[in-house]
């Protein structure tokens, strides 16, 4: 499956506008950003692309760098697969 960078990002936003609208995304370094798109890439391979799994795989995977910026655990259910 081929999947660009512009679309990584697009679904990434469109999965934490969902989950975690909280993220300070803005406030992210580069390095941050760099991690999580790795994880994102990871995930492409793991999960289905249903209810956003491999979006919300790469952000569960991210959770304790991404508390930082605003995450919760509320944020961290809302992400969780049940």
């Amino acid at each position: 499956m081929l999947i660009t960078a512009e679309e990584a990002i697009e679904n990434l936003l469109e999965a934490i506008d969902i989950y975690c609208p909280n993220l300070e995304i803005t406030k992210m370094t580069k390095n941050d950003i760099n991690t999580l798109l790795e994880s994102y890439a990871e995930c492409i391979l793991e999960y289905h692309t249903e209810n956003h799994h491999q979006e919300r795989g790469a952000l569960l995977r991210n959770f304790d760098m991404l508390r930082k910026y605003g995450l919760t655990n509320d944020d961290y259910n809302a992400l969780e697969f049940y």
